[in-house]
């Protein structure tokens, strides 16, 4: 049976291929209502790779925190009027959309239902919301510094895995990832603060 996250992947790529391109809207309306973790992985993935994208990170790391609160309230997830426009051209979604599938079929592999007490407990639901929360404000600094929007963007595709699979060890590595993203940030402001 195909899996959700790749029925949502081939349901994008079709909707892209049929009209050129899609608004933020747009993608909330199919993916929305209870797939907020498949969202979330949705707007992290351009930002899988070194070089930041001008203009992208600051709407999508602010939509990434409203998705993870609409997820944390269990509401079905909101888009503000203001980036309901914003237009992802159909070569992206379709290239973003298959690298998902190709990462998504080599990770379900060992990905399973385990120490689910860090998706049960209410203490640790509020953290994994802080977690994505704060990574995603990250994200959305515009620095023009390479791995400046992937280092934070792992810490939120592992821990939204561990939510949307119920996956322990996913939801426990996004916190241990939180160290490195700790550091580079120390790392980024203790330099700034040397050259300035």
């Amino acid at each position: 049976m195909k899996s959700r996250f790749i029925a949502a992947m081939d349901l994008l790529q079709a909707e892209a291929a049929h009209s050129g391109e899609l608004s933020l809207r747009h993608v909330f309306d199919l993916l929305g209502e209870e797939g907020h973790a498949v969202l979330i992985l949705f707007l992290c993935l351009p930002f899988l790779q070194p070089i930041p994208i001008p203009g992208l990170s600051t709407p999508l790391g602010f939509l990434i925190s409203l998705v993870a609160l609409c997820l944390f309230l269990r509401r079905p997830p909101w888009v503000p009027k203001k980036f309901q426009n914003v237009k992802i051209s159909a070569a992206v979604v379709i290239k973003v959309s298959e690298i998902a599938e190709r990462i998504w079929t080599y990770t379900s592999k060992v990905i399973k239902e385990r120490w689910t007490f860090f998706y049960g407990f209410k203490v640790f639901r509020f953290l994994n919301l802080i977690l994505i929360f704060v990574n995603s404000i990250l994200l959305a600094l515009p620095l023009p510094i390479p791995f400046s929007n992937t280092i934070p963007v792992v810490a939120i595709i592992l821990s939204t895995i561990g939510v949307m699979e119920k996956d322990g060890l996913f939801i426990l590595l996004s916190y241990a990832w939180c160290f490195v993203v700790f550091s580079f940030f120390s790392a980024l402001t203790f330099g700034a603060i040397k050259l300035f």
